[in-house]
């Protein structure tokens, strides 16, 4: 039996403004994907390099960094 726990991310509205990730003037946030109800995949672009951050709600902070 499969459950689905959160909702579709493309329902979800986040005003990017609000989210404070101390980013450089350069970089920019281009996407915020659900991943589940405590975190969030959020895509951050620099100069050419994307690179994601994992943030987790319930302790308002970036947990780890992806980087390709």
């Amino acid at each position: 039996m499969y459950l689905k726990i959160s909702t579709n991310s493309k329902e979800i509205t986040l005003n990017l403004e609000n989210i404070s990730l101390n980013l450089k003037d350069d970089e920019e946030i281009i996407d915020i994907e659900v991943i589940d109800e405590n975190r969030l995949l959020i895509t951050i672009k620099h100069s050419s390099i994307i690179k994601g951050a994992i943030f987790n709600i319930k302790q308002n902070k970036i947990s780890k960094f992806i980087e390709k």
